[in-house]
């Protein structure tokens, strides 16, 4: 039987190696796991003991056939983009000599002036009326200065004044300390009450 621990309580070499062949009995298994999960010096040796396995080499290199196999590979299917590419410019020039695109090209050739006359005779729709009532239509200023919008369409406490100079009492005066701001809570307080 071999010795698992060395005087110092680390595991032997020995021991580690009878751990990774696996030709210790269950005790000793679990005596070797329970000391690796805490000693990170026996732990650094039994990985570097596992990974100094020695990998199999192939039988033979294969990097060559691989390597040839690749490039076949990319040669065959850049010669199948061209191919592709090739048949496709082959049949659009087959189709527009044989004059399937141009019937389609005469025919939109003819439609831009058959729109435009019947957009002419079609009567203008809510923003062409819009237009025509403030009088701005044909490019022209508003006829009204309020821009078509009357009295009728205004919020009830929007009042338009005629003449800056009018401004009444609750209008805001810049001379005055308050201001805009002195101005804004006279009208809070006056639509509270």
């Amino acid at each position: 039987m071999t010795e698992l621990f060395l005087q110092n309580g680390h595991l032997s070499d020995e021991g580690l190696q009878a751990l990774i062949d696996g030709t210790l009995d269950e005790l000793q298994r679990l005596e070797a796991a329970e000391h690796l999960s805490f000693c990170d010096e026996c732990l650094t040796r039994y990985t570097a003991l596992l990974t100094g396995d020695v990998l199999e080499e192939p039988e033979q290199d294969v990097t060559l056939p691989v390597m040839r196999r690749l490039r076949r590979r990319a040669v065959k299917s850049a010669w199948n983009r061209y191919a592709a590419a090739a048949a496709a410019v082959v049949i659009t020039a087959g189709l527009w000599y044989s004059g399937v695109f141009g019937g389609a090209m005469e025919a939109l050739a003819i439609q831009p002036p058959a729109l435009e006359q019947t957009a002419q005779a079609q009567e203008p729709g809510p923003l062409g009326q819009l237009l025509e009532r403030i009088g701005v239509a044909d490019g022209g200023e508003p006829a009204r200065p309020d821009n078509g919008l009357g009295p009728e369409h205004r919020p009830a406490n929007v009042h338009q004044l005629d003449d800056p100079e009018e401004a009444g009492p609750d209008e805001p005066d810049d001379t005055e300390n308050g201001g805009l701001g002195q101005w804004l809570s006279q009208l809070i307080n006056r639509q509270d009450n």
